[in-house]
């Protein structure tokens, strides 16, 4: 098992406000996004917030695990 780290994760909707997908930014031109369909991520308030996540099979498969709290600023 990996370990686990905390990301953001966003939510991208429709025009009616129909969540379509959610991803983590990869903050690198060079690393694609991760994606998730809807049922993958557990219901949250909002555009976006913080879960965290484990790394499951090679590079391109992430389990969503938690809800978490913002990571500390610095």
């Amino acid at each position: 098992m990996s370990a686990t780290q905390v990301r953001k994760i966003e939510r991208r909707t429709d025009r009616t406000g129909k969540t379509l997908y959610f991803m983590i930014k990869s903050g690198s031109r060079s690393r694609q996004h991760k994606f998730f369909e809807p049922h993958e991520v557990p219901a949250f308030e909002g555009d976006s917030a913080w879960f965290e996540v484990e790394p499951r099979g090679g590079r391109a498969h992430w389990k969503v695990l938690r809800q978490v709290a913002p990571p500390a600023p610095g």
